[in-house]
C-alpha cells in the first residue's frame, strides 16, 4: 500500500514556505493544514482518500476565505464522507482557537465553547473525544491509537484540571497504568503493567509525590546512580550499579534496556543484544529496545573491519564505513527491529535513514 505522510506531502509542495511558482494550501476534511502536523497524527494513504478537488481560480479561492495562496487542494477522506451528519456537526478542536484566557472558542465566536468535541487523525479516523464546558475540558477525555484502541483517558473538573480516574493503554489494548489525580497531582495507589498483563510496579502517591518503600527506594537509587555515572562517562561504574539493581529485581525491563544501551556504547555488542533481548522478553512492546537492538547489530558490522583512530583513558575512537554489507539473516533481524520500532512510534531521523539505507 502506498502511504504518504501528510507531513512529507506538504513539505514536497513547500506548503510552509512561499514558492516563486505557487503557494499551496491543503484542506483535509474541511480543516486547513496551516501548520506542520503534530507528531502522532498519523499518515494519509491514497486508499483513505475519497476525493480530491483542486481550486486555482483566484475569486473562488477568496470565496473560501483565503487570499494569500495560489492553489487550494481539498482532500475528503472516506471516513469523513461516510460519517453521519450528526457527527459532522460536532466540532474538532482543530476548528477552534485557544485564546489568551486558556479557553477554547469556535472560530469567529466571542463566547467560550460548551459541548462535545471529536478530534480525528489525518485519515479521518477518530483520534479523541470529550466535552468542553465554558471553554475548558470537562469530564472524561479519551484519546485513541490509529488502530482504534484506547491510548489513554483522563477525568477533568469544571475548571479544566485533571481530577479523578486516569489510565493509559498499550497499542494492543492492554492497560499500561492506572490511578487517580487529585487537583492535577497523582494521589493514592498508582499501578503500572507490562503489555503482557504482568504488574510492573505499584507506587503510593500523596499530593503528586511518590512514597516508595525502602526496597523501592534502594532499587531506584541504584538506577539513578547508574544514570549519573553514565553521564560522567564512567560506563563500567554505571553498569556495576545496574548489575546490582538487576540482582535486586530481575523482572524490570528498563534496567536491562539501560544496561544494554551502555554496553552498546562500550562496543560490547553481543552482551548488549542479550540485554535488549531480555528487555523485550519482559516488555514485548518496548519501542526503544527494538531500535537499539537494530543499531547494535548495525554497529557490530560497521565496526567489524574498523581501524582505531585513538585510544586513551579507556575511550576508543574507531573509524568505520557508513554503509556495509550485512549477512541476509542478520539484515532481516535488523530490518524487523527497525520496522517494529517505527510501527511503535520511533520516528527519529536516524531510524528513518537506516530503514532507507538497509530495508528498502
Amino acid at each position: 500500500m502506498k502511504t504518504l505522510s501528510l507531513f512529507l506531502l506538504l513539505i514536497s509542495s513547500n506548503i510552509f514556505a512561499q514558492q516563486a511558482e505557487e503557494r499551496i494550501l491543503y484542506v483535509v476534511d474541511s480543516i486547513p493544514i496551516i501548520d506542520e502536523p503534530e507528531e502522532g497524527f498519523g499518515s494519509l494513504s491514497q486508499e483513505a482518500i475519497h476525493e480530491v478537488q483542486v481550486v486555482t481560480t483566484k475569486t473562488k479561492i477568496e470565496q473560501h476565505g483565503f487570499s494569500d495562496v495560489d492553489k487550494l487542494i481539498f482532500i475528503t477522506t472516506k471516513e469523513f464522507f461516510n460519517r453521519p451528519p450528526e457527527l459532522r456537526e460536532i466540532p474538532t478542536v482543530n476548528a477552534m482557537q485557544r485564546k489568551d484566557d486558556g479557553k477554547w472558542y469556535l472560530k469567529k465566536s466571542v463566547q467560550p465553547y460548551t459541548g462535545p468535541f471529536i478530534d480525528y487523525f489525518l485519515d479521518g479516523k477518530k483520534q479523541g473525544e470529550g466535552n468542553i464546558k465554558n471553554g475548558l475540558v470537562n469530564g472524561l477525555r479519551t484519546v485513541y491509537y490509529p488502530n482504534g484502541k484506547k491510548s489513554f483517558y483522563r477525568t477533568y473538573d469544571n475548571s479544566g484540571i485533571a481530577d479523578g480516574e486516569a489510565a493509559s493503554f498499550f497499542s494492543n489494548g492492554q492497560i499500561k497504568n492506572k490511578g487517580v489525580f487529585k487537583n492535577e497531582k497523582e494521589d493514592g495507589i498508582w499501578q503500572e503493567w507490562y503489555s503482557t498483563g504482568k504488574l510492573k510496579r505499584e507506587t503510593a502517591f500523596k499530593n503528586g509525590k511518590a512514597l516508595p518503600t525502602k526496597e523501592e527506594e534502594a532499587f531506584h537509587s541504584l538506577l539513578s546512580k547508574a544514570g549519573r555515572l553514565y553521564k560522567e562517562e564512567n560506563i563500567m561504574g554505571a553498569i556495576k550499579q545496574l548489575n546490582k539493581a538487576i540482582e535486586m529485581n530481575p523482572y524490570y525491563s528498563d534496567a536491562f534496556f539501560e544496561r544494554g544501551t551502555m554496553k552498546l556504547n562500550d562496543f560490547k555488542f553481543d552482551e548488549a543484544i542479550a540485554d535488549f533481548d531480555k528487555a523485550l522478553e519482559i516488555e514485548p512492546l518496548y519501542m526503544k529496545a527494538f531500535t537499539n537492538r537494530a543499531f547494535t547489530r548495525l554497529r557490530k558490522y560497521q565496526l567489524k573491519n574498523s581501524r582505531t583512530l585513538s585510544k586513551s583513558n579507556g575511550v576508543t575512537v574507531l573509524a568505520s564505513k557508513d554503509k556495509v554489507d550485512i549477512p541476509a539473516e542478520e539484515l532481516a533481524k535488523i530490518c524487523n527491529d527497525l520496522n517494529k520500532g517505527y510501527e511503535l512510534g520511533d520516528r527519529k531521523e536516524m531510524v528513518l535513514q537506516a530503514i532507507k539505507d538497509y530495508c528498502k
